[in-house]
């Protein structure tokens, strides 16, 4: 078998011989009249093939069989594939039949003309009367070498692990599927997005270490968001009554199956909202996009079915340690469970519980073993969140690094006076993780973090 080093020397070769044939390997030019996937519905289909219309299509050569003087491809642009048919001399000159032989491979994007038919087989197929080169490709498809087998290989060469494994690709538009039913739940409830700031000059709204850079005409450093949820009630203290930011943030913190340094958050605040009608929004945004996405209120995660019918459960926050919490009660809670009533040292931003000034309003939301969701009546009182600030300043002074600093201008604007509120944290790849059946968040980020290879 040859070596990808002789495979890329030989197609180097063929990509001169199309030069010196005065043909541009790369123009900068595409004609496609349609994508195959509008071609292939089997309307369209049917009135080409009986209207014997000439048209152009384009895609990547995914697989080639050839069978003397005649050549049949698959090809593929990204919406579908088809086969292609190169006869010699029929309808496809000769010269054009014996470049293609000489000077095209697996992995070339081209550009093809011709006429659609149904073969024997009833098989979707272009004739080719024209056949031009788009892109020649100097190396080979993965799946025509020796696949992608290893995980962090994958990783780090996304586009060749989408090319030879479809249902990473499938993966990644349920992905975005998901994503879009979020953001349509949303603003359907009356949410308005929002763009936020990605160079904060301090790291507040979450106790997590952030991410530090400096900006060189100010001559100050900023930091890249823990969170956004700050940003966001100051709206709320400006008039908005109901705002989300769908965006990045970054965590300077360890790796493993369920954390990225980089990740995807929905953040949102609503005025007059508390904990417990922010639990019956996240309930029915996760019963919306379920439904939405399954047809049904129930899918497969990790061989146990996840049940989104019933009534979601309601258990206070265990009293135990922070280890057995995550070893052996988080990863019994498959059902859809709110778990509520945290200690006031979980979170400096959440309103203490009315009757129990030791506990705060917040609930997280548990699905098969995963914390997805974060949320809480937010604190609107500057005094006591000032007094929360100290606090978190003291940890600070003694060496935490996992603070949210005392940020003076958002105290500044609850003194003018803030609406009662509930925010919501939703992790994007935690739930795309859950609704697509994989363990590792690397699995549902097309680029994930890694340490280089040297």
């Amino acid at each position: 078998m040859a070596s990808i080093e002789e495979i890329r020397t030989a197609r180097l070769a063929k990509l001169k011989l199309l030069e010196d044939e005065g043909i541009n390997p790369y123009p900068a030019t595409t004609r496609r009249d349609f994508s195959i996937k509008e071609v292939i519905k089997p309307k369209n289909f049917k009135e080409f093939e009986q209207s014997r219309r000439e048209l152009t299509l384009a895609g990547r050569i995914i697989s080639l069989r050839n069978q003397g003087k005649i050549v049949f491809i698959d090809f593929d642009d990204g919406t579908g594939r088809i086969q292609g048919l190169l006869k010699k001399n029929e309808p496809l000159p000769v010269e054009s039949f014996e470049l293609f032989e000489k000077a095209f491979d697996v992995g070339d994007f081209i550009e093809i003309k011709g006429y659609l038919f149904l073969t024997n087989q009833k098989q979707k197929t272009i004739l080719a009367s024209q056949i031009r080169m788009l892109a020649k490709s100097l190396r080979p498809l993965p799946e025509k070498w020796h696949g992608l087998s290893d995980i962090e290989e994958r990783f780090r060469k996304r586009y060749l692990d989408l090319l030879s494994n479809p249902k990473v690709k499938e993966r990644f538009l349920k992905r975005s599927r998901i994503i879009e039913l979020i953001r349509e739940f949303y603003l359907k409830k009356g949410f308005v997005e929002v763009d936020l700031p990605n160079l904060q000059p301090l790291a507040g709204g979450a106790a997590a270490a952030p991410f530090k850079t400096h900006h060189n005409a100010l001559d100050m450093d900023f930091y890249l968001p823990v969170a956004q949820e700050l940003y966001l009630k100051e709206l709320l203290a400006g008039g908005f009554e109901k705002v989300f930011e769908l965006g990045k943030r970054f965590r300077n913190e360890g790796i493993d199956t369920s954390h990225n340094p980089e990740f995807t958050m929905l953040e949102s605040n609503e005025a007059y909202a508390d904990a417990l009608s922010q639990r019956q929004f996240v309930e029915e945004l996760f019963k919306y996009v379920v439904k939405k996405l399954f047809k049904k209120l129930h899918f497969k995660y990790q061989g146990e079915i996840i049940n989104l019918g019933a009534p979601f459960k309601v258990m206070p926050y265990p009293d135990v340690t922070d280890e057995t919490y995550k070893k052996e009660i988080r990863p019994a809670l498959l059902q859809p469970t709110f778990l509520i009533d945290y200690p006031v040292s979980f979170n400096p931003f959440a309103k203490r519980k009315e009757g129990n000034p030791k506990l705060i309003d917040r609930f997280q939301l548990v699905i098969g073993g995963v914390e997805l969701v974060n949320a809480f009546a937010e604190l609107n009182n500057p005094v006591d969140q000032r007094e929360r600030y100290l606090e978190e300043d003291r940890k600070g002074a003694k060496g935490e690094k996992e603070i949210s600093p005392s940020d003076l201008d958002y105290l500044e604007a609850m003194e003018y006076g803030m609406p009662p509120n509930g925010g919501i944290g939703i992790g994007i790849d935690r739930l795309v993780m859950l609704l697509t059946d994989v363990k590792n968040i690397k699995e549902v980020i097309l680029f994930p973090t890694l340490k280089p290879k040297q």
